[in-house]
């Protein structure tokens, strides 16, 4: 990784050379924290560089950071492929972006800093169903009235300029020409996610975000209350947003039912207790009808709990948090939520890139943008989409669904993002191809 110097008036001039990703971004950074003491603005020229990863992206906020507050930064000559790259990383939220660096000074000279904008498995009778009851992070995020009239008012417009469709057409006319974003929602639950293996007799959860509640209702309105039944709960973490819907998930307060919470945290016992105790909650814990179990695992040490082979794994995160690797009949799928994979750690020696080597299916935390997530959200304990599929094709993982969504994200929003994410995988893809999905709530795999 080469770069040379010049001088464009009293600006710096920084020309990079070559491909910027993990094995080179080093390099990238200490030839620019070198001029740091030039008393100079700087911009970087990336006209001779073809592609940067999320390492080469920390690299230039490293750099930024250490700049002086007085010294400004800027970034020209992006190709078609790495503004594209930066518009996926939002980067230009961070360090402007010029045609060149003519252009550059003269908005620097002209006033203040401008910133210019730059499927499923195939179905079979071995198949595990993956069903997605709550998507969100942080806090649920449900639409208002005023999210459903600009839905329906995109769907007018749509419909006015493509001619309104007859009444036994208007389901095609949704399905094949309004996008998601418009006639459906990604959901404001937060996370939970059910595993279910053929033939299966007791249920996997994985986190009790809102979502649960609505899994329990369905599961009453389809058998009601008589059939009993065992629920195996594996918990992430203990943050509220991941056990606020146990309070209401009703199969709890149905004698007969047994719920197993299975998890690495020493205090799980103590969080849903406490949750469900007063002044919190009207209904205490200790009078559920279900029979509550409590079984601690411990990260690395696998454990076989319906069917399947469980393996946690501990997750940066605060308070910790654990992904769990479920295997069965030579599938496996990875639920690893609320962990931040910082760029400057990713590489083949990694040791999440082991936990998750091939797996078929990889439910990720990608909460953020990258910009995001190396700037006010660093050490917040989520990641985001352009880690995400760089984490995927180093492990070889056959398909990625990014989960715990931004609740300030819309629909419209989450949308854009999927569509810059699967761009991203198509620009960095490796040897194989990584599936790309967003999960919403309702939404079912087969794996």
């Amino acid at each position: 990784m080469e770069v040379r110097r010049s001088r464009f008036g009293e600006c710096l001039v920084l020309h990079a050379v070559g491909r910027v990703d993990v094995q080179t971004s080093e390099s990238f950074q200490s030839q620019l924290l070198a001029v740091v003491a030039d008393q100079a603005d700087v911009v970087i020229d990336f006209a001779d560089v073809d592609y940067i990863s999320s390492a080469g992206f920390r690299a230039l906020v490293t750099f930024a950071r250490q700049m002086p507050k007085d010294r400004r930064v800027a970034v020209v000559g992006l190709n078609d492929i790495v503004q594209e790259l930066f518009a996926i990383a939002r980067f230009h939220h961070i360090i402007p972006i010029f045609a060149t660096a003519e252009e550059a000074v003269d908005v620097w000279n002209s006033g203040p800093q401008s910133r210019p904008q730059a499927g499923p498995a195939p179905d079979d009778k071995d198949a595990i169903r993956v069903r997605f009851w709550g998507t969100r992070g942080s806090l649920p995020a449900p639409l208002a009235a005023a999210d459903v009239r600009a839905k329906i008012h995109a769907a007018l417009a749509i419909a006015a300029a493509k001619g309104a469709p007859a009444a036994n057409a208007i389901d095609a006319f949704i399905d094949y020409h309004v996008p998601f974003s418009v006639h459906g929602t990604f959901g404001g639950n937060t996370s939970c996610v059910e595993i279910a293996a053929p033939g299966n007799t007791e249920y996997v959860l994985c986190d009790l975000g809102s979502g649960v509640r609505q899994f329990g209702n369905q599961l009453l309105a389809q058998y009601g209350p008589g059939r009993k039944a065992v629920y195996n709960v594996f918990m992430s973490h203990l943050h509220w947003d991941h056990i606020m819907g146990f309070p209401f998930f009703t199969p709890a307060y149905i004698p007969g039912n047994t719920i197993r919470f299975y998890g690495c945290h020493k205090e799980l016992r103590q969080a849903m207790q406490v949750q469900q105790s007063a002044p919190c909650f009207p209904v205490d814990f200790a009078t559920l009808g279900a029979t509550i179990e409590f079984i601690e695992l411990a990260p690395g040490q696998h454990s076989q709990v319906a069917g399947f082979d469980v393996l946690p794994f501990k997750q940066p995160h605060s308070g910790d948090s654990y992904g769990y690797r479920f295997s069965r009949a030579g599938r496996s799928i990875v639920y690893s939520t609320d962990g931040e994979h910082k760029t400057s750690a990713i590489g083949p020696d990694y040791p999440y890139v082991d936990f998750i080597r091939g797996c078929d299916l990889l439910i990720f935390d990608a909460m953020y943008s990258l910009a995001d997530n190396v700037s006010v959200k660093e050490d917040w304990g989520h990641s985001n989409n352009m880690v995400a599929v760089e984490l995927a094709q180093l492990a070889e993982v056959r398909r990625l669904v990014m989960f715990h969504h931004e609740p300030m994200f819309d629909d419209e929003m989450i949308e854009r993002v999927l569509a810059e994410t699967t761009r991203f995988e198509e620009i960095s893809r490796g040897k194989q191809k990584v599936e790309i999905a967003t999960a919403f709530d309702g939404m079912e795999l087969a794996v």
